[in-house]
């Protein structure tokens, strides 16, 4: 029996799939408008969002000499709170887990362009794998069609 599929990629490995990302691109490439359409209709959310703020409490020091990055940070609205927790997943990008006040709320993280939909649990619990280092909102939607959804400031884990 081969076992070739347990060693790593190798160069071949790589120019094989450059090759089928080559064709997936001639044959079938995304819209030439697609970025501009996906951050249009953020923007366009965005301006009919509540707008959640961080507590304070979370909000790390500016300015100081044992400052440590914060890894856990609580978003507030006049109807919803969320708080996150960001720790290494084992593939190297990040584990998220949140906890909003409400079961079955979609929210969305956005990450590196990329909207990340889960949904709580009966216990507000969310959780996203393999996220991408860097600058991430949250965007959450009430399951009250009349109720407006919510944006949080950008933050980096």
């Amino acid at each position: 029996m081969n076992e070739n599929h347990e060693q790593p990629l190798d160069g071949l490995d790589a120019a094989i799939l450059e090759s089928v990302a080559e064709l997936f691109d001639a044959m079938d490439p995304p819209p030439p408008t697609l970025d501009d359409g996906v951050l249009f209709a953020l923007s366009l959310a965005a301006l009919d969002a509540e707008l959640a703020t961080a507590l304070e409490e979370n909000l790390p020091a500016l300015r100081a000499v044992d400052a440590s990055p914060t890894d856990s940070i609580t978003f507030t609205s006049s109807a919803l709170q969320l708080m996150v927790r960001s720790t290494e997943d084992q593939d190297g990008g990040l584990r998220v887990d949140g906890w909003v006040t409400g079961g079955g709320l979609r929210v969305a993280l956005y990450a590196d362009r990329t909207a990340h939909w889960a949904t709580s649990d009966a216990h507000g619990r969310l959780l996203w794998r393999s996220i991408p280092h860097g600058p991430i909102r949250f965007l959450l939607q009430p399951d009250d069609p009349e109720a407006k959804p919510v944006l949080t400031p950008v933050v980096e884990f």
